[in-house]
């Protein structure tokens, strides 16, 4: 069987055909962002003249190695010199299919986009699905630039890439079979929350037709004085003083120093994920205050939580990424909706246990999700779910774990993710919520059975063993909040 090839602006690839979809990996879409690029905003790959082969996966960000995560997550290879991305197609055809871009999820610190195969979704979809790398961490999301005044560091540079990636698709992905017109931008987690900051971005927001959020808005990242405050951290823990060659003197610097000192950060701030993207004025809002005052382009938008959302961030080892204890909830809470609106909130709570874990899952995932849905409802469709199966290990509905549904996870990976095969009730689930993902991207509607979300009806799907339409599902406690969550 010939290998097939495709013809984008950038230079000819080859990949590979597995049945009946062709795929094509770790094609770069910018300049490897390594030595006197680090930190820096990225450029654009440089066109070629052979034909490059993308048969393998590109190396995925650098990251700290969690035994648990690192096997099946990210592959063998990672580095610096990651800003690749991966396509999915039935065929090169010129057939103008509608495409879903995927941003993997990983709280900013962990994850690749090797573990998110899309021949399935394209196959059955006919569609094409194209997921990216993108820089991590203390290489992607630490405001150097806004503490030291240095424009030469890149505002968001995580950020960036992704939006790069999206211009990448916009140009080239007609020559694998897309239509650069009806291009769906989702993602999960922190996946998630780039999408939603992105729909802020009046630049970035023109690269994408329609949304999908999983599990994250832009609620969970840090104001402007909060990002100067871990810049300064991070300085700190590196014994760099703040100057003119500070840029020099971080691009000098190991990697591994660098995920050494992200540790290190993220020991001296536990209940905050503390190297997050930030609203810096430039790429997006400068506030969420600004963010959630702005009319967001008309676009179709599919969007939920999972119902234990923060169960998941109890068994992570090491500091809490999130507040999760009483203490840090309460703080958090003082902090963004006040002193009188908090306590009105944690009387809504009173098990210092399961009363914790709703509270963390409504205040950093759920009620988040409903005002923007709420907002986004009054000028675009909107849809909204909540996904209530739960994993049999890990004590409900936990974060990520509607992904393994989505995304045909195997193996080692799928008994982690997801507790076993999908066979029975498990297998029909995922089966109709790929149908609503698939329709949703090639339609702009999960389907006549899913009717659009408003404030007054607030109709939800709630997916389980059996799935069902609910009306407010939330609401018992949804209507006690202010709904004033501001960013940290």
């Amino acid at each position: 069987m010939s290998l097939p090839l495709a013809h984008p602006a950038c230079g000819a690839v080859r990949g590979i055909r597995t049945g009946q979809v062709s795929a094509w990996l770790g094609i770069p879409y910018a300049q490897p962002p390594v030595g006197t690029r680090r930190f820096l905003a990225p450029a654009r790959a440089r066109a070629w003249h052979d034909v490059r082969d993308a048969r393998q996966f590109g190396q995925a960000a650098v990251q700290r190695h969690v035994a648990v995560v690192s096997k099946p997550f990210l592959g063998p290879s990672v580095g610096e010199d990651c800003l690749s991305l991966n396509i999915w197609s039935p065929a090169a055809d010129g057939a103008k299919r509608p495409v879903m871009v995927w941003i993997h999820g990983g709280a900013f610190i962990l994850g690749s986009a090797r573990i998110y195969d899309g021949a399935q979704l394209a196959e059955t979809g006919d569609m094409v699905v194209v997921t990216m790398n993108y820089r991590m961490g203390a290489l992607g999301f630490v405001n150097f630039r806004g503490l030291t005044g240095d424009t030469r560091f890149a505002s968001n540079p995580g950020l960036r890439d992704v939006m790069l990636a999206l211009q990448w698709v916009r140009t080239n992905i007609e020559a694998f079979g897309g239509d650069p017109a009806q291009v769906t931008l989702a993602g999960s987690s922190a996946g998630s929350i780039m999408a939603s900051l992105l729909m802020a971005s009046d630049e970035a927001a023109q690269l994408f037709d329609g949304v999908i959020l999983q599990s994250g808005t832009y609620d969970l990242v840090h104001s402007q004085e909060k990002s100067l405050a871990v810049a300064q951290a991070y300085l700190d823990v590196l014994e760099i003083q703040n100057g003119p060659d500070t840029l020099e003197k971080l691009q000098a610097l190991d990697a591994t120093k660098l995920l050494s000192a992200q540790a290190a950060v993220q020991r001296r701030l536990p209940g905050v994920l503390a190297t997050v993207p930030w609203f810096d004025g430039e790429l997006v809002p400068a506030s969420i205050e600004a963010a959630r005052s702005k009319t967001l382009r008309a676009m179709p938008m599919l969007a939920g939580v999972n119902r234990d959302e923060t169960r998941m961030f109890e068994l992570v080892p090491g500091p809490d990424l999130l507040p999760l204890k009483r203490d840090a909830l309460t703080q958090f809470l003082r902090l963004h909706v006040g002193e009188e609106s908090a306590a009105q909130v944690l009387a809504l709570y009173p098990d210092q246990v399961a009363g914790n874990r709703q509270l963390a899952t409504d205040l950093e995932f759920l009620m988040p999700t409903l005002q923007l849905a709420e907002r986004h409802a009054e000028h675009s469709p909107t849809w909204l779910y909540r996904f209530d199966a739960t994993h049999p290990m890990l004590g409900g509905a936990v974060h990520g774990l509607e992904l393994s549904y989505l995304w045909n996870w195997t193996g080692a990976l799928a008994m982690m993710a997801r507790g076993g095969a999908l066979t029975g009730d498990k297998a029909a689930l995922a089966e109709s919520m790929r149908a609503y993902w698939i329709s949703f991207v090639r339609t702009g509607n999960p389907g006549t059975q899913w009717p659009a979300f408003n404030a007054v009806d607030r109709q939800t799907m709630v997916f389980d063993k059996v799935s069902q339409l609910v009306r407010d599902p939330d609401g018992a406690r949804r209507a006690h909040w202010p709904m004033l969550i501001r960013a940290q």
